[in-house]
């Protein structure tokens, strides 16, 4: 059960991240910073799920 958990956190926080890029790369002055955090976020969150799967 907490591994189902995890992963429907991980998940939310990678569509939240997405959603955030998006919302990013549609402002016309685009916050480098921000989006990279945004990029290390969704990754990690990725690499979570991954490990979760597997």
């Amino acid at each position: 059960m907490p591994d189902t958990i995890r992963l429907a956190l991980f998940i939310f926080i990678a569509i939240s991240a997405v959603f955030s890029l998006i919302k990013e790369f549609k402002k016309p002055e685009k916050k480098a910073l921000w989006i990279s955090i945004e990029f290390l976020v969704l990754f990690w969150a990725t690499w979570v799920i991954s490990n979760i799967i597997i």
